[in-house]
């Protein structure tokens, strides 16, 4: 169902000077006094429009959401609909079923008669209206695809073309407050807490976002550099193991670019770089850094032997016997799929070592995915049939498993080995040496 379109009432200063003075490019869009006069809510809209979807004139916004959302996605919505200059759709999302339909249209600018040039998707991530103790038997989640995706297990559509940017996107409330901070604390709280994470505490967040992607870049940069034959990865704790990076793709960081060039952050913050794994080339001792989610349940003291690209043995202080369901699930749930790696004493890991957002949770510490990885890292992905082929051709794992094992440590070394026998150092003491 469509209602009537809905406008917003606040004030016109505000939208007025969050809503002009934009031009269609990142490096183009930074207002001087960006982020010094407004508050973190206000701000965080433009990071989400601005970087995380980037949207322009023309743009069909769609923006998905659970009840408790509702008014953040209406202001920002108004926001976008003033760049846009088109209706902004809000879907409201009840127990996974989509429901309602918000129309929102420009107040400040006349809306444009044209038809969308394009389109764009958010997604609120729905941290306050999930049932966050949810429980099931793990077997009977290990069967059952929707009951993967609750968990966070199930491995994402590999060969699905990306046509429009999108992104999953948080949003502090008050229940989300008290999971990760404490049953004292409030949204406020959570706000503040996120500030250095979303760069809102700095003077101008959008350049501090800009800054960030060109860091990354530069990182990425001297990654693909080489020519490696393998990555290892050592620590203190009993880590000692190597892989190989399947040979059509590359590192990659959190930005995705679609055919046209327009790039997007489908998840935030951005921190981590990440590879595919070849998935018969691993070998040697994984020690889990950290306690893990899995299969619903919590796996602690968890070790792996690699051999050849598969799991051999496995053990694990609690959560083994999640851990022989998941590695039992199909023929690529005991290999590993990526590699991601991220400096260690990061903000977020200061707060907690479980957030129940895939962004925050993958940014954490260094890890390994086991069973399937992420194939935008591969060039020319659109030319697979299927992912069998995708497989056999480019030698990543497929798998309907994806679990991350947390491995970064404030002594994790990682090392490349070049084809002439020379070894180079990446990472010491948990963090990246440039």
């Amino acid at each position: 169902m469509v209602k009537s379109p809905c406008q917003i009432s606040y004030s016109i200063g505000r939208l007025l000077g969050l809503s002009t003075g934009y031009i269609v490019h990142c490096e183009s869009m930074v207002p001087l006094q960006f982020g010094r006069n407004m508050d973190y809510r206000s701000t965080y809209m433009e990071i989400l429009l601005r970087v995380a979807v980037r949207i322009q004139q023309g743009d069909s916004l769609s923006i998905n959401t659970n009840p408790s959302h509702l008014d953040f996605a209406r202001e920002l919505a108004q926001i976008a609909s003033e760049t846009t200059l088109q209706p902004v759709h809000i879907v409201v999302i009840e127990d996974g079923v989509p429901g309602d339909v918000l129309e929102v249209t420009p107040v400040i600018h006349e809306q444009s008669l044209a038809p969308p040039t394009g389109a764009a998707l958010l997604r609120l991530d729905d941290t306050e209206d999930r049932d966050w103790d949810f429980t099931a038997d793990p077997v009977d989640i290990v069967q059952n695809m929707g009951l993967l995706q609750k968990v966070g297990n199930l491995a994402p559509p590999q060969l699905d073309k990306q046509v429009a940017p999108w992104a999953v996107v948080p949003v502090p409330g008050p229940v989300w407050a008290r999971r990760i901070l404490g049953k004292k604390t409030s949204e406020e709280d959570l706000w503040k807490a996120l500030g250095p994470v979303f760069k809102l505490d700095t003077p101008n967040p959008l350049r501090a976002w800009q800054d960030q992607v060109t860091w990354i870049d530069h990182r990425l940069s001297l990654l693909n550099r080489h020519d490696v034959v393998s990555w290892h990865m050592r620590s203190d704790n009993g880590t000692d193991f190597s892989v190989s990076a399947v040979e059509q793709s590359r590192w990659r960081g959190g930005v995705r670019r679609l055919g046209s060039g327009r790039t997007f952050l489908p998840l935030l913050p951005l921190e981590r770089v990440s590879m595919l794994v070849e998935r018969l080339q691993g070998r040697g001792v994984v020690k889990a850094s950290r306690p893990f989610r899995l299969l619903g349940g919590m796996v602690e003291g968890a070790s792996f032997e690699l051999s050849q690209g598969t799991i051999v043995d496995f053990d694990a202080d609690r959560g083994k016997e999640l851990l022989a369901l998941a590695l039992s699930m199909d023929s690529g749930s005991a290999k590993l799929g990526e590699l991601s790696l991220v400096d260690e004493h990061s903000h977020l890991g200061t707060l907690a070592h479980h957030f129940g957002y895939g962004g925050f949770d993958e940014n954490l510490t260094s890890s390994i995915t086991i069973g399937m990885g992420e194939t935008y890292h591969l060039e020319a992905l659109d030319t697979y049939a299927d992912e069998m082929e995708l497989q056999e051709q480019t030698g990543c794992n497929v798998s309907t498993l994806r679990a991350r094992v947390p491995i970064g440590t404030a002594d994790l070394q990682v090392s490349a080995r070049l084809d002439d026998g020379s070894e180079i150092f990446f990472m010491q003491n948990g963090v990246f040496l440039t």
